[in-house]
């Protein structure tokens, strides 16, 4: 992160992946491949990174989402047990206890599949997808031991994502404008 004054400018590195974020990045970018010679490729506005898509709606505002991983996914989901997830709309059902499930314990394979079925939707959270982080992380805690009921619920999750699989987060820049919100003065003499 750099202060210029009106603006910063940053440089978010994964591994070998950078973002660039700045008013002028071709000036960023020219000086890492000529002064420091670092061969970079994919330049210019960010379309895909790090398993998510970016892209501009109808009023000019940068969106992102993890489309294509979200696909690729579902994808996998329906080459594993032969069909499409059932679509959900949600990822947990109301009154759900996967900590009571008292159902089959899965074989070693199936383990296998439930464990690398709950490391994609993590990946999913970490990308965007904050909507299913607490079915996710509550059946994660079943990765050594899943039992039936619990790869059920993860078939779930993914057919929640099926139904919606358009969710998107816009990047706002402007301030919001709270002037005709009113301002409630509280009395803290009570609390603890």
């Amino acid at each position: 992160m750099r202060n210029k004054g009106d603006h910063y400018e940053y440089i978010a590195a994964y591994v070998d992946d950078l973002m660039i974020a700045s008013k002028d990045p071709d000036s960023i970018i020219k000086m890492l491949m000529e002064k420091h010679q670092f061969k970079l490729k994919g330049t210019g506005p960010t379309k895909f990174h790090l398993g998510c898509d970016f892209f501009r709606d109808e009023e000019g505002v940068l969106c992102y989402a993890p489309k294509k991983h979200v696909e690729k996914i579902l994808e996998n989901c329906r080459r594993i047990f032969g069909t499409w997830p059932k679509p959900a709309t949600s990822p947990l059902t109301t009154g759900d206890h996967p900590e009571f499930d008292t159902s089959e314990l899965l074989n070693e394979d199936d383990q296998k599949v439930y464990q690398s079925l709950i490391g994609a939707l993590q990946w999913v959270i970490q990308i965007g997808r904050f909507d299913i982080q607490t079915a996710v992380m509550t059946l994660s805690r079943y990765r050594t031991m899943p039992r039936q009921g619990h790869l059920d619920h993860v078939k779930r999750i993914h057919g929640y994502l099926s139904k919606m699989c358009h969710a998107t987060i816009k990047i706002r820049t402007d301030a919001p404008d709270y002037s005709k919100i009113p301002v409630k003065l509280y009395d803290w003499e009570y609390s603890c």
